[in-house]
């Protein structure tokens, strides 16, 4: 190899190398943060919203030049790591109608492929302080 092709190759490596931080610049990465969300029940008439912590921001991911159908890309989402839950009482449940609503409190977050069980891993979803329109708030 000669001289000057090994200096453009290192310089290519280094513009390579330093432009990999910038990619996350001015993006949040993945991390526990505070939220509203709504907390519901099919047969209760109120919807309340409360504060917790979620899950979001910035998960480095790749986009393969080839796609290929034999070889699926699998894309990272920020998730949960750690969790906790908590339980806050509905109002107006009609009796027989167990009040208590039960959710995950992040403690910690990772990037890692989405868990479709418990998680909603749309490109865009309603929001998490999304009450069902024929429901009022409490």
């Amino acid at each position: 190899m000669r001289p000057l092709q090994r200096v453009l190759q290192l310089v290519l490596l280094l513009l390579v190398g330093a432009a990999a931080p910038g990619a996350t610049r001015g993006r949040r990465l993945c991390r526990p943060v505070n939220a509203t969300v709504a907390a519901e029940k099919e047969a209760c008439p109120l919807c309340i919203t409360f504060t917790t912590a979620i899950c979001s921001g910035y998960c480095q991911t790749k986009e393969p030049v080839y796609k290929s159908a034999l070889s699926p890309v699998a894309q990272h989402v920020c998730t949960y790591r750690e969790v906790r839950y908590e339980s806050l009482v509905l109002p107006a449940c009609p009796p027989g109608i167990d009040p208590t609503f039960t959710y995950p409190v992040a403690l910690s977050c990772h990037c890692s492929l989405c868990p479709m069980d418990s998680s909603d891993c749309t490109v865009q979803s309603i929001g998490p302080d999304f009450c069902s329109a024929r429901r009022g708030y409490a």
